[in-house]
């Protein structure tokens, strides 16, 4: 059995930390929702007691909880006979008494098969994902075919190569690059070879950075998928790198940089995602309209992340997600003035004009009754006086008012007035709704 942890599964070994090296026994598991590490101890052992029940707990040796230790390590290693891992950043724990004997349990945000113990992997050179979607709005792959032509018939010949990695930003290094695997057919699956290939986010530095500025530039690319493509794209492989811990020889020496994967039930996991018809693709913005894309990400942080935010809870309330919206396109105008050096103002409509003064297409309603629109259902939707707003009126409104939000983006990255009206006549969202 490799080193895995994948849903379902447990083993039992060991575990230390650096408040216990010598080790105790544990069980970790995966449960499909969580990683959760299984520590039974004596009622004697103070430490773990301690460690477990937290502050929830009341000891009469230490009142003020100052004298021990009452939080699970942010760092526990585990290590069975299928090898090790790393536990990093638990988030809660608990404890159960019973039959004399009591068992701990702690979460973990992120579990790392190490290659060795002890390895600390609070700070990470590099990571890798893979992202739902990215392969088909890239289009970059890493399989040639050539098909070549003999006197007896046709042979299809098969070449691996892996393309130039393009350079998406200076931040950490971030590169979309292309990767491929593959196996062979042998004597006992004759005629079962596999090839996979597709694209992967790379961020790699020399000096370790935290999990969270690694992760903030791989979430910056799938919410341009989502903006994209306006579904809720997740996380299908995490894999890091600590130069801490590189693969070695049979001698022990270091020979070149190790990949390890990474357990996780804390990042947007994959869904049921349709084939997606993405208002614009990578092809359309290239490397520069990437690059783009990081600069208005952090110039525009509330906005967006307010717009995006509702394609992951599409069973929010109508006026939750309308409101969301419309603060979200309130702030986006907002900070258009910012850029311009101009005094915003505090009125929403002239923070939807700056944005409706940057869309030159047709969207197949009009730009200026939308932000009357929503500023003054905006308004009713906030305060209770006002009647209610008519549900498909507010529904037309919000998909109209996430249109011009996606329309915008494509336009600040560079894709073309002709592309986005071509794309426009398949894009679902174009379409209002109707009461049956």
């Amino acid at each position: 059995m490799p080193n895995v942890l994948e849903p379902d599964s447990a083993r039992v070994g060991f575990c230390w930390d650096r408040g216990l090296p010598d080790g105790y026994p544990a069980m970790l598991r995966n449960t499909g929702r969580e990683i959760e590490l299984v520590v039974p101890h004596f009622r004697e052992d103070d430490v773990h007691r301690r460690r477990f029940a937290g502050r929830g707990v009341s000891f009469g040796d230490d009142p003020d909880y100052k004298l021990h230790d009452y939080e699970v390590p942010e760092v526990v290693w585990f290590a069975d006979t299928h090898g090790h891992l790393c536990l990093l950043d638990p988030y809660r724990s608990r404890t159960t008494l019973g039959g004399g004997l009591e068992e701990g349990g702690a979460y973990f945000r992120f579990a790392v098969a190490a290659g060795r113990k002890g390895i600390d992997y609070t700070r990470i050179n590099g990571m890798h994902t893979r992202l739902q979607g990215l392969n088909e709005w890239t289009r970059l792959g890493s399989v040639d075919h050539e098909v070549t032509r003999h006197d007896r018939g046709r042979r299809t010949a098969v070449y691996l190569q892996a393309p130039q990695p393009l350079n998406i930003s200076p931040r950490l290094n971030a590169r979309l690059e292309g990767w491929h695997s593959w196996s062979l057919a042998d004597r006992s699956q004759a005629g079962v070879s596999m090839i996979a290939d597709g694209v992967r986010v790379s961020t790699n530095v020399l000096r370790p950075r935290t999990w969270a500025e690694h992760l903030d530039v791989h979430n910056a690319i799938r919410q341009l998928l989502t903006v994209a493509g306006w579904q809720a794209y997740g996380f299908e492989h995490v894999e890091v790198q600590s130069r801490r811990d590189p693969e070695r020889a049979l001698d022990d020496h270091p020979v070149w940089d190790r990949w390890a994967p990474v357990y996780t039930h804390d990042l947007q996991a994959p869904g049921d995602v349709e084939r997606s018809r993405y208002l614009f693709e990578f092809d359309d913005i290239g490397e520069a309209g990437v690059r783009r894309w990081f600069k208005l990400r952090e110039r525009h942080t509330r906005g967006i992340a307010g717009m995006i935010h509702s394609v992951s809870s599409p069973d929010a309330a109508l006026e939750t997600l309308f409101s969301e919206a419309a603060a979200a396109m309130e702030d986006i105008g907002y900070n258009i003035a910012v850029e311009r050096g101009d005094v915003p103002g505090k009125q929403i409509r002239e923070h939807l004009r700056r944005i409706v003064d940057e869309i030159d297409v047709d969207l197949g309603f009009d730009l200026n009754t939308w932000r009357l629109d929503v500023a003054d259902k905006y308004r009713m939707v906030k305060h209770p006086e006002h009647p209610d707003v008519d549900s498909l009126d507010l529904l037309n409104l919000l998909r109209e008012t996430r249109l011009l939000f996606r329309v915008w983006v494509a336009r600040r990255l560079g894709t073309t007035k002709k592309v986005i009206e071509r794309n426009l006549r398949l894009v679902p969202m174009r379409r209002p709704y109707v009461r049956l």
